[in-house]
């Protein structure tokens, strides 16, 4: 039987078959003597035994494979922040974007709690990531407003990705309420969100659409970016590589630079700008140490 992984926890798989058939099983031996470990999202084949059990015998070829969170097959991702409660760290957003950016998948930006935050937060938001090609959506997940999310989420496997107390997991009940996921509440003193989400789970929409809750998380490793193309990661930068006077330029203190003229004519958010010169200081630094 094909199918695809669905939740894996302790070893064991389930498995949603093309019949939609739920099965719960282990992994043939090769699998272990070869250290390949499934995935959620792997395409497999699934064997009956003669004991009635079922095992993963055959692990399809992937198109891609992320590895926080543990996902394989993803066509997009919907980095999610809050607007407010807790405060948007933006820049842990471009390190998220410039991540998933470098593996080339579709993103989507989604910031909820707007039914809490002052209009003057919303407008801040606009207006840094207004200026990239990203589609924004300012969403309520508490009060199910989702201002035309969903219909993204068809014949898609989505990843959501984003900070404790985004409120993704009210997000994704806001979205088809029979997921009932839990949630939890902002804490007060720290300001950060209690994590709800312990696994990852591929969650089913329909026959061919499926959506990732994941743990949320603070600390992004980019240290296997080059940091020759990180200002390829920021998509807004883009229409201005190459235009530099110096073809290795860094966008930083270097003269005639097409992105910082870009920068001083609005068309790049100074926020943005200068968490790229953060993302590529810190690269530079693990580099360094990895010198010495």
């Amino acid at each position: 039987m094909r199918g695809k992984i669905i939740k894996g926890v302790g070893g064991f798989y389930t498995v949603l078959t093309e019949e939609n058939h739920r099965v719960t099983g282990g992994i043939k031996g090769i699998f272990r003597n070869q250290n390949i470990v499934p995935m959620v999202g792997d395409n497999v084949i699934v064997q009956k035994e003669k004991d009635g059990s079922f095992v993963i015998a055959q692990i399809l070829e992937r198109k891609n494979a992320l590895l926080r969170p543990a996902v394989a097959n993803v066509t997009q991702m919907i980095i999610v922040a809050a607007c407010t409660r807790p405060k948007p760290n933006l820049m842990m957003l471009d390190k998220l974007i410039a991540s998933y950016e470098q593996i080339g998948l579709k993103i989507i930006m989604c910031f909820n709690k707007v039914d809490i935050a002052k209009k003057a937060d919303v407008e801040h938001l606009k207006q840094i990531y207004g200026k990239t090609s990203y589609e924004l959506f300012f969403v309520s997940a508490k009060e199910a407003k989702l201002g035309g999310l969903k219909k993204h989420l068809y014949h898609e496997t989505t990843v959501l990705a984003g900070s404790s107390g985004a409120g993704k997991s009210t997000l994704l009940n806001a979205i088809h309420p029979a997921f009932f996921l839990r949630t939890g509440k902002v804490s007060e003193k720290i300001g950060r969100g209690r994590h709800t989400t312990r696994h990852v789970e591929l969650l089913c929409l329909d026959e061919t659409s499926y959506i990732v809750d994941t743990p949320g998380f603070t600390n992004i490793d980019l240290t296997d970016m080059e940091i020759e193309k990180v200002d390829e990661l920021f998509v807004e930068f883009r229409p201005y590589l190459g235009k530099c006077k110096f073809t290795s330029c860094a966008h930083d203190s270097e003269p005639e630079c097409a992105v910082k003229e870009a920068l001083q004519e609005g068309k790049i958010s100074e926020s943005r700008y200068r968490n790229y010169l953060v993302i590529k200081d810190e690269i530079d630094e693990k580099l360094r140490k990895n010198w010495r």
